[in-house]
Protein backbone atom coordinates (compact mmCIF):
# COMPACT_ATOMS: atom_id res chain seq x y z
CA UNK A 1 0.00 0.00 0.00
CA UNK A 2 0.96 3.65 -0.27
CA UNK A 3 -0.94 4.74 2.83
CA UNK A 4 -3.68 3.91 5.30
CA UNK A 5 -7.06 4.22 3.58
CA UNK A 6 -9.88 5.79 5.66
CA UNK A 7 -12.16 2.87 4.74
CA UNK A 8 -9.98 0.67 6.99
CA UNK A 9 -10.30 2.87 10.08
CA UNK A 10 -13.30 0.95 11.58
CA UNK A 11 -11.32 -2.27 11.19
CA UNK A 12 -8.17 -0.79 12.72
CA UNK A 13 -10.17 0.66 15.63
CA UNK A 14 -12.07 -2.65 15.99
CA UNK A 15 -15.47 -0.99 15.93
CA UNK A 16 -17.20 -4.34 16.45
CA UNK A 17 -20.95 -4.83 16.56
CA UNK A 18 -22.24 -7.79 18.58
CA UNK A 19 -24.88 -9.78 16.73
CA UNK A 20 -25.78 -12.63 19.03
CA UNK A 21 -22.84 -15.02 19.42
CA UNK A 22 -20.87 -13.41 16.60
CA UNK A 23 -19.27 -10.07 15.84
CA UNK A 24 -19.56 -7.97 12.69
CA UNK A 25 -17.82 -4.86 11.43
CA UNK A 26 -18.81 -2.30 8.82
CA UNK A 27 -16.40 -1.91 5.88
CA UNK A 28 -17.74 0.73 3.51
CA UNK A 29 -21.45 0.05 3.13
CA UNK A 30 -21.30 -3.64 4.07
CA UNK A 31 -21.46 -5.47 7.39
CA UNK A 32 -18.90 -8.27 7.44
CA UNK A 33 -18.45 -11.07 9.96
CA UNK A 34 -15.38 -10.63 12.13
CA UNK A 35 -13.15 -13.45 13.36
CA UNK A 36 -11.23 -12.72 16.56
CA UNK A 37 -8.13 -14.40 15.10
CA UNK A 38 -8.03 -11.92 12.22
CA UNK A 39 -4.82 -9.89 11.81
CA UNK A 40 -4.10 -7.19 9.25
CA UNK A 41 -0.59 -6.43 7.90
CA UNK A 42 -0.02 -3.49 5.56
CA UNK A 43 3.29 -3.38 3.68
CA UNK A 44 4.85 -0.48 1.77
CA UNK A 45 8.04 0.03 -0.24
CA UNK A 46 8.26 3.62 0.96
CA UNK A 47 10.94 3.77 3.70
CA UNK A 48 9.25 6.85 5.23
CA UNK A 49 5.51 6.46 4.69
CA UNK A 50 3.21 9.25 5.77
CA UNK A 51 0.77 8.09 8.42
CA UNK A 52 -1.95 10.64 9.30
CA UNK A 53 -2.24 11.61 12.98
CA UNK A 54 -5.66 9.94 13.29
CA UNK A 55 -4.17 6.67 12.01
CA UNK A 56 -0.85 6.72 13.87
CA UNK A 57 -2.57 5.95 17.17
CA UNK A 58 -4.32 2.83 15.87
CA UNK A 59 -1.52 1.17 13.87
CA UNK A 60 1.86 -0.22 14.90
CA UNK A 61 4.67 0.88 12.59
CA UNK A 62 7.56 -1.57 12.17
CA UNK A 63 10.49 -0.49 9.99
CA UNK A 64 12.44 -3.47 8.62
CA UNK A 65 14.88 -1.28 6.67
CA UNK A 66 18.51 -2.00 7.52
CA UNK A 67 20.16 1.04 9.12
CA UNK A 68 23.83 1.72 9.75
CA UNK A 69 23.57 1.79 13.53
CA UNK A 70 21.32 -1.27 13.64
CA UNK A 71 23.61 -3.32 11.42
CA UNK A 72 26.67 -2.17 13.35
CA UNK A 73 25.13 -3.40 16.60
CA UNK A 74 24.17 -6.72 15.04
CA UNK A 75 27.67 -7.27 13.62
CA UNK A 76 29.26 -6.31 16.95
CA UNK A 77 27.11 -8.89 18.74
CA UNK A 78 28.14 -11.59 16.21
CA UNK A 79 31.80 -10.63 16.64
CA UNK A 80 31.69 -10.74 20.44
CA UNK A 81 29.81 -14.02 20.40
CA UNK A 82 32.56 -15.53 18.22
CA UNK A 83 35.63 -13.84 19.68
CA UNK A 84 34.70 -13.72 23.36
CA UNK A 85 31.60 -15.81 24.06
CA UNK A 86 32.24 -15.62 27.81
CA UNK A 87 32.04 -11.82 27.58
CA UNK A 88 28.65 -11.97 25.88
CA UNK A 89 27.48 -14.54 28.42
CA UNK A 90 28.56 -12.31 31.32
CA UNK A 91 26.78 -9.36 29.73
CA UNK A 92 23.56 -11.37 29.39
CA UNK A 93 23.76 -12.62 32.98
CA UNK A 94 24.36 -9.12 34.32
CA UNK A 95 21.37 -7.75 32.43
CA UNK A 96 19.19 -10.57 33.74
CA UNK A 97 20.41 -10.05 37.31
CA UNK A 98 19.83 -6.32 37.02
CA UNK A 99 16.26 -6.87 35.87
CA UNK A 100 15.64 -9.34 38.73
CA UNK A 101 16.96 -6.87 41.29
CA UNK A 102 14.83 -4.08 39.88
CA UNK A 103 11.77 -6.34 40.22
CA UNK A 104 12.75 -7.16 43.82
CA UNK A 105 13.16 -3.47 44.57
CA UNK A 106 9.74 -2.69 43.12
CA UNK A 107 8.16 -5.48 45.19
CA UNK A 108 9.82 -4.18 48.37
CA UNK A 109 8.48 -0.69 47.70
CA UNK A 110 5.03 -2.11 47.03
CA UNK A 111 5.19 -4.20 50.23
CA UNK A 112 6.28 -1.15 52.21
CA UNK A 113 3.37 0.93 50.95
CA UNK A 114 0.94 -1.89 51.62
CA UNK A 115 2.26 -2.33 55.19
CA UNK A 116 1.91 1.37 55.89
CA UNK A 117 -1.58 1.46 54.41
CA UNK A 118 -2.86 -1.50 56.46
CA UNK A 119 -1.20 -0.61 59.77
CA UNK A 120 -3.50 0.29 62.66
CA UNK A 121 -2.95 2.45 65.67
CA UNK A 122 0.14 4.55 66.35
CA UNK A 123 2.87 3.69 63.86
CA UNK A 124 5.65 4.58 66.34
CA UNK A 125 4.34 2.02 68.85
CA UNK A 126 3.97 -0.78 66.29
CA UNK A 127 7.19 -2.75 66.82
CA UNK A 128 6.39 -5.30 64.11
CA UNK A 129 5.86 -2.51 61.58
CA UNK A 130 9.10 -0.73 62.53
CA UNK A 131 11.05 -3.98 62.31
CA UNK A 132 9.51 -4.71 58.93
CA UNK A 133 10.42 -1.22 57.75
CA UNK A 134 14.02 -1.66 58.91
CA UNK A 135 14.32 -5.00 57.10
CA UNK A 136 12.85 -3.49 53.96
CA UNK A 137 15.29 -0.58 54.16
CA UNK A 138 18.27 -2.92 54.64
CA UNK A 139 17.18 -5.12 51.74
CA UNK A 140 16.66 -2.06 49.55
CA UNK A 141 20.17 -0.78 50.40
CA UNK A 142 21.70 -4.14 49.48
CA UNK A 143 19.83 -4.20 46.19
CA UNK A 144 20.92 -0.64 45.38
CA UNK A 145 24.54 -1.58 46.06
CA UNK A 146 24.18 -4.65 43.84
CA UNK A 147 22.73 -2.50 41.06
CA UNK A 148 25.63 -0.03 41.35
CA UNK A 149 28.13 -2.91 41.16
CA UNK A 150 26.25 -4.32 38.17
CA UNK A 151 26.47 -0.96 36.38
CA UNK A 152 30.23 -0.82 37.06
CA UNK A 153 30.76 -4.32 35.67
CA UNK A 154 28.63 -3.50 32.62
CA UNK A 155 30.76 -0.41 31.91
CA UNK A 156 33.88 -2.57 32.08
CA UNK A 157 32.37 -5.16 29.74
CA UNK A 158 31.21 -2.45 27.33
CA UNK A 159 34.79 -1.14 27.10
CA UNK A 160 35.98 -4.61 26.09
CA UNK A 161 33.14 -4.90 23.57
CA UNK A 162 33.93 -1.50 22.08
CA UNK A 163 37.43 -2.73 21.19
CA UNK A 164 35.77 -4.68 18.35
CA UNK A 165 33.66 -1.72 17.21
CA UNK A 166 36.03 -0.74 14.31
CA UNK A 167 35.44 -4.16 12.75
CA UNK A 168 31.66 -3.79 13.02
CA UNK A 169 31.81 -0.26 11.55
CA UNK A 170 33.97 -1.36 8.61
CA UNK A 171 31.71 -4.32 7.89
CA UNK A 172 28.62 -2.09 8.05
CA UNK A 173 30.22 0.28 5.51
CA UNK A 174 30.96 -2.64 3.19
CA UNK A 175 27.34 -3.80 3.22
CA UNK A 176 25.97 -0.39 2.25
CA UNK A 177 28.66 -0.01 -0.41
CA UNK A 178 27.59 -3.20 -2.16
CA UNK A 179 23.91 -2.30 -1.64
CA UNK A 180 24.47 0.86 -3.69
CA UNK A 181 25.37 -1.26 -6.72
CA UNK A 182 21.67 -1.77 -7.41
CA UNK A 183 21.62 1.88 -8.55
CA UNK A 184 24.01 0.93 -11.35
CA UNK A 185 22.21 -2.22 -12.43
CA UNK A 186 19.05 -3.70 -10.98
CA UNK A 187 20.65 -7.17 -11.18
CA UNK A 188 23.25 -6.22 -8.57
CA UNK A 189 21.29 -6.95 -5.41
CA UNK A 190 22.88 -8.58 -2.37
CA UNK A 191 20.93 -9.81 0.64
CA UNK A 192 21.87 -9.09 4.23
CA UNK A 193 21.81 -12.83 4.98
CA UNK A 194 24.50 -13.46 2.34
CA UNK A 195 26.65 -10.67 3.76
CA UNK A 196 26.30 -12.04 7.30
CA UNK A 197 27.49 -15.44 6.06
CA UNK A 198 30.56 -13.76 4.55
CA UNK A 199 31.17 -11.95 7.81
CA UNK A 200 30.98 -15.15 9.86
CA UNK A 201 33.27 -16.89 7.36
CA UNK A 202 35.83 -14.11 7.80
CA UNK A 203 35.68 -14.52 11.58
CA UNK A 204 36.31 -18.25 11.29
CA UNK A 205 39.09 -18.01 8.70
CA UNK A 206 41.55 -16.01 10.80
CA UNK A 207 43.81 -17.53 13.45
CA UNK A 208 43.60 -16.27 17.00
CA UNK A 209 45.99 -13.46 17.90
CA UNK A 210 47.09 -12.31 21.33
CA UNK A 211 46.88 -8.65 20.29
CA UNK A 212 43.29 -7.52 19.86
CA UNK A 213 44.22 -4.53 17.68
CA UNK A 214 46.23 -6.65 15.26
CA UNK A 215 43.46 -9.24 15.22
CA UNK A 216 40.91 -6.60 14.24
CA UNK A 217 43.14 -5.25 11.45
CA UNK A 218 43.62 -8.79 10.16
CA UNK A 219 39.88 -9.44 10.24
CA UNK A 220 39.09 -6.21 8.38
CA UNK A 221 41.64 -7.08 5.67
CA UNK A 222 40.27 -10.61 5.35
CA UNK A 223 36.69 -9.34 5.13
CA UNK A 224 37.65 -6.79 2.44
CA UNK A 225 39.21 -9.57 0.38
CA UNK A 226 36.19 -11.87 0.76
CA UNK A 227 33.61 -9.18 0.01
CA UNK A 228 35.47 -7.85 -3.02
CA UNK A 229 36.08 -11.31 -4.45
CA UNK A 230 32.48 -12.38 -3.79
CA UNK A 231 30.98 -9.27 -5.39
CA UNK A 232 33.30 -9.27 -8.42
CA UNK A 233 32.09 -12.77 -9.34
CA UNK A 234 28.58 -11.32 -9.63
CA UNK A 235 29.46 -8.28 -11.76
CA UNK A 236 29.80 -7.85 -15.49
CA UNK A 237 33.45 -7.48 -16.43
CA UNK A 238 32.94 -3.88 -17.51
CA UNK A 239 31.69 -2.97 -14.04
CA UNK A 240 34.44 -4.60 -11.97
CA UNK A 241 36.85 -1.66 -12.09
CA UNK A 242 33.99 0.72 -11.34
CA UNK A 243 33.23 -1.29 -8.22
CA UNK A 244 36.90 -1.19 -7.18
CA UNK A 245 36.86 2.62 -7.12
CA UNK A 246 33.42 2.69 -5.49
CA UNK A 247 34.75 0.32 -2.82
CA UNK A 248 37.83 2.50 -2.21
CA UNK A 249 35.77 5.67 -1.92
CA UNK A 250 33.35 4.08 0.53
CA UNK A 251 36.02 2.50 2.74
CA UNK A 252 38.67 5.24 2.54
CA UNK A 253 37.00 8.66 2.02
CA UNK A 254 40.11 10.31 3.47
CA UNK A 255 41.95 9.56 0.18
CA UNK A 256 39.73 12.06 -1.68
CA UNK A 257 40.05 15.79 -1.11
CA UNK A 258 37.33 18.33 -1.78
CA UNK A 259 36.03 18.44 -5.37
CA UNK A 260 38.40 15.70 -6.56
CA UNK A 261 35.76 12.98 -6.96
CA UNK A 262 33.33 15.41 -8.61
CA UNK A 263 36.05 16.46 -11.03
CA UNK A 264 36.86 12.85 -11.84
CA UNK A 265 33.22 11.90 -12.49
CA UNK A 266 32.47 15.07 -14.47
CA UNK A 267 30.05 16.60 -11.98
CA UNK A 268 32.24 19.72 -11.94
CA UNK A 269 32.71 20.97 -15.51
CA UNK A 270 34.86 23.74 -16.89
CA UNK A 271 32.19 26.41 -17.23
CA UNK A 272 34.41 28.82 -15.32
CA UNK A 273 36.97 28.64 -18.13
CA UNK A 274 34.72 30.65 -20.43
CA UNK A 275 34.26 33.33 -17.80
CA UNK A 276 37.93 33.56 -16.85
CA UNK A 277 39.41 35.13 -19.96
CA UNK A 278 37.30 35.62 -23.04
CA UNK A 279 40.17 37.17 -25.00
CA UNK A 280 42.47 34.18 -25.06
CA UNK A 281 41.78 30.65 -26.14
CA UNK A 282 42.02 27.82 -23.72
CA UNK A 283 44.96 26.37 -25.61
CA UNK A 284 47.08 29.49 -25.24
CA UNK A 285 46.86 29.30 -21.45
CA UNK A 286 48.49 25.84 -21.31
CA UNK A 287 52.05 24.55 -21.85
CA UNK A 288 52.96 23.71 -25.44
CA UNK A 289 53.75 20.03 -24.77
CA UNK A 290 50.10 19.26 -23.93
CA UNK A 291 48.29 17.92 -26.98
CA UNK A 292 45.52 19.95 -28.57
CA UNK A 293 42.80 17.41 -27.88
CA UNK A 294 43.71 17.34 -24.17
CA UNK A 295 43.65 21.13 -23.75
CA UNK A 296 40.09 21.32 -22.48
CA UNK A 297 40.59 18.47 -19.96
CA UNK A 298 43.79 20.02 -18.58
CA UNK A 299 42.15 23.45 -18.42
CA UNK A 300 39.22 21.95 -16.51
CA UNK A 301 41.68 20.41 -14.05
CA UNK A 302 43.43 23.77 -13.71
CA UNK A 303 40.27 25.70 -12.85
CA UNK A 304 38.60 22.97 -10.76
CA UNK A 305 41.68 22.14 -8.66
CA UNK A 306 44.04 25.14 -8.86
CA UNK A 307 46.22 24.05 -5.92
CA UNK A 308 46.87 20.68 -7.55
CA UNK A 309 47.65 22.33 -10.89
CA UNK A 310 50.26 24.61 -9.29
CA UNK A 311 51.87 21.62 -7.58
CA UNK A 312 52.17 19.74 -10.89
CA UNK A 313 54.33 22.44 -12.58
CA UNK A 314 53.14 21.55 -16.08
CA UNK A 315 55.10 24.53 -17.47
CA UNK A 316 58.32 22.53 -16.99
CA UNK A 317 58.30 20.46 -20.18
CA UNK A 318 61.52 18.58 -19.35
CA UNK A 319 60.02 17.43 -16.07
CA UNK A 320 57.04 15.79 -17.84
CA UNK A 321 58.77 14.55 -20.99
CA UNK A 322 59.19 10.95 -19.75
CA UNK A 323 55.62 10.84 -18.47
CA UNK A 324 54.12 12.10 -21.73
CA UNK A 325 56.04 9.54 -23.83
CA UNK A 326 55.90 6.51 -21.52
CA UNK A 327 53.79 3.47 -22.41
CA UNK A 328 53.09 3.02 -18.67
CA UNK A 329 52.83 6.66 -17.64
CA UNK A 330 50.94 5.83 -14.43
CA UNK A 331 54.22 4.36 -13.14
CA UNK A 332 56.49 7.10 -14.54
CA UNK A 333 55.45 10.23 -12.65
CA UNK A 334 58.27 12.74 -12.06
CA UNK A 335 59.97 11.93 -8.76
CA UNK A 336 59.77 15.54 -7.58
CA UNK A 337 55.99 15.56 -8.11
CA UNK A 338 54.82 12.12 -7.06
CA UNK A 339 55.79 12.71 -3.44
CA UNK A 340 53.68 15.86 -3.30
CA UNK A 341 50.41 14.56 -4.69
CA UNK A 342 48.02 11.87 -3.43
CA UNK A 343 47.22 8.55 -5.07
CA UNK A 344 43.92 9.78 -6.47
CA UNK A 345 45.47 13.01 -7.74
CA UNK A 346 47.74 10.82 -9.86
CA UNK A 347 44.59 9.32 -11.41
CA UNK A 348 43.26 12.82 -12.12
CA UNK A 349 46.48 13.76 -13.91
CA UNK A 350 46.38 10.62 -16.07
CA UNK A 351 42.71 11.29 -16.85
CA UNK A 352 43.50 14.81 -18.03
CA UNK A 353 46.77 14.21 -19.92
CA UNK A 354 46.90 10.50 -20.85
CA UNK A 355 43.36 9.05 -20.89
CA UNK A 356 44.65 6.06 -22.85
CA UNK A 357 46.16 4.82 -19.56
CA UNK A 358 43.28 5.84 -17.32
CA UNK A 359 41.91 2.36 -16.66
CA UNK A 360 45.36 1.04 -15.76
CA UNK A 361 45.84 4.00 -13.46
CA UNK A 362 42.47 3.39 -11.79
CA UNK A 363 43.30 -0.27 -11.19
CA UNK A 364 46.73 0.65 -9.79
CA UNK A 365 45.13 3.20 -7.46
CA UNK A 366 42.62 0.63 -6.20
CA UNK A 367 45.46 -1.85 -5.57
CA UNK A 368 47.45 0.62 -3.49
CA UNK A 369 44.43 1.96 -1.62
CA UNK A 370 42.89 -1.37 -0.62
CA UNK A 371 46.15 -3.00 0.44
CA UNK A 372 47.92 -6.27 -0.16
CA UNK A 373 44.95 -8.47 0.68
CA UNK A 374 43.16 -7.44 -2.49
CA UNK A 375 46.00 -6.52 -4.87
CA UNK A 376 46.13 -9.93 -6.56
CA UNK A 377 42.46 -9.76 -7.56
CA UNK A 378 42.67 -6.32 -9.13
CA UNK A 379 46.08 -7.00 -10.65
CA UNK A 380 44.65 -9.93 -12.60
CA UNK A 381 41.98 -7.55 -13.83
CA UNK A 382 44.65 -5.00 -14.74
CA UNK A 383 46.87 -7.38 -16.69
CA UNK A 384 44.04 -9.20 -18.46
CA UNK A 385 42.14 -6.22 -19.79
CA UNK A 386 43.68 -2.81 -19.20
CA UNK A 387 47.41 -3.13 -19.87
Amino acid sequence: VDGVEPVLYPLLRKDLVAEGPRYAIQIGDKMIDYNEEFRLFLSTRNPNPYIPPDASSIVTEVNFTTTGSGLRGQLLAITIQHEKPDLEEQKTKLLQQEEDKKIQLAKLEESLLETLATSQGNILENKDLIESLNQTKASSSLIQESLAESHRLQSFLDQERDAYLPLAESASKMYFIISDLSKINNMYRFSLAAFLRLFQRALQSEQNSGNTEERIKSLIGSLKHMVYEYVCRCLFKADQLMFALHFVRGMHPELFQENEWDTFTGVIIGDTIRKSDSQRSVRDQLPSWIEQERAWAVASLKFSLPDLYRTLRFEDEALWRTFSQSSVCEQDFPSSVINRISLFQQVLVVQAVRPDRLQSSMALFACKALGKSIISIIWVLLNSEYS
